[in-house]
Formats: C-alpha cells, structure tokens, sequence
C-alpha cells in the first residue's frame, strides 16, 4: 500500500512540474500546483509512515531500556531482589538518559506501573524522534 502510495504521488508530483514547465498535463497553472502538492504531501506521509514503522525510535526505545535494565542488574548483581537504595533505578535511569530519553509520566500506562524498566515512561530529548515516539505510543 505504502508502495502504491509513493508511486502515485510521485506520478502526480511529476505531472505537476511538467505542466509547470509548459509541457501541459493538466489544463491550468492551479491544477499543476495542486498536482505536484498534492503528489509531495503523498509521498512525504508514505515515506514518513515507512520509517515510523521501522525498528527506530519506539522499538529502538524499547532496546535501549532492555540494554539498561541487563547492564544495571549486572552491575550490582547482590541488589537483583532486594534494592533499597534503588541502585538498579538509579542506574537504568542514567543510562536511559545518556542514551538520549528523558523520564516522563504522562503515558497512561507509565502512571500504572511507574518503572524505570518500562519503556513507555521514556521519551527521545531530539524534537523529532519524541513526536514520532508519541503517536507510536499514542494506541499502546
């Protein structure tokens, strides 16, 4: 789908610059314009929903506190059970964050299990990667 997506809005994006060029495949300068919009906008969103669904962002997201939360159990390897200086948290916590997510509540299921090893209480510090990890979690 995403292929036909990306084919079509390639088609409709050429047409439009032809017809812009003078090489007439639509009948006015609107129609082009709205042609080579129209096929930009569709291959923009088939390629944005192509990498949203690749092993980035939430998926890499859920590796990393994996990552952490083996380096830390491993690190203090006595604390695995009982922990009451929080050694493992506090180690996975500044892990998260050197890998590049911060600690957030506002994921309904981090409220319900407020775990350093969940991965929906992280999200990426870069403005990108967090919006993309926010509609990615949006239906978790």
């Amino acid at each position: 789908m995403i292929l036909v997506l990306i084919f079509v809005g390639v088609a409709l994006a050429t047409a439009g610059l032809l017809s812009l060029l003078d090489v007439q495949f639509n009948v006015s300068k609107v129609t082009a314009v709205a042609a080579f919009v129209g096929g930009m906008i569709m291959v923009v969103g088939a390629e944005a929903g192509l990498i949203g669904s690749s092993s980035s962002f939430f998926k890499a997201q859920q590796i990393q506190t994996s990552a952490c939360e083996l380096d830390g159990e491993s690190s203090y390897p006595d604390n695995r059970r009982v922990d009451p200086d929080h050694l493992i948290r506090k180690y996975i916590l500044g892990c998260m964050a050197h890998a590049g997510y911060a600690w957030t509540s506002a994921h309904e299921h981090c409220k319900e299990a407020p775990l350093a090893t969940n991965p929906l209480c992280y999200l990426p510090t870069g403005l990108f990667d967090r919006a993309v990890t926010r509609v990615q979690v949006a239906f978790e």
